[in-house]
């Protein structure tokens, strides 16, 4: 899949090194401007002051977590920013974790580490035209 240039991305995790490993592989795909954001309240800083065409977040952060993000990011208030792709990463892929997060509107999950592969096919199917009910349960091991 090619991705366009134009693409901006919002990669959004406490930990320095996961964002950064994040950023690189959409780069090497091709996203052309990528924001890092340390933890869910600058997410939602972030998405309150600039569009972005796809989110890639952890769930589990010290300030707000992903559920939180979601919950404010989904929320039809919240403009036209509510119906940004996201894509959580995580490293605590339960059943539980993963059921909710796809309650609260996250497209795609991946689960950490993944590869630059895995996160392109999770790209091709949030920006794709792909959906929560087009990509089902997927989830990337």
């Amino acid at each position: 899949m090619i991705i366009p240039g134009r693409l901006r991305a919002l990669v959004t995790d406490d930990n320095a090194y996961a964002r950064a490993i994040s950023a690189a592989g959409l780069k090497k795909l091709g996203v052309g401007a990528v924001v890092e954001a340390d933890g869910g309240a600058a997410a939602i800083l972030a998405l309150m002051s600039e569009p972005f065409d796809l989110v890639l977040m952890d769930w589990y952060m010290p300030d707000v977590s992903g559920a939180g993000v979601m919950t404010m990011l989904r929320d039809p208030r919240f403009g036209a920013a509510a119906q940004t792709p996201v894509i959580l990463m995580t490293a605590y892929a339960s059943r539980e974790n993963i059921a909710r997060a796809r309650q609260l509107g996250v497209n795609e999950v991946l689960v950490k580490p993944f590869s630059t592969e895995q996160l392109g096919t999770a790209l091709g199917r949030v920006l794709g035209g792909g959906s929560r009910a087009a990509s089902g349960d997927s989830v990337f091991l």
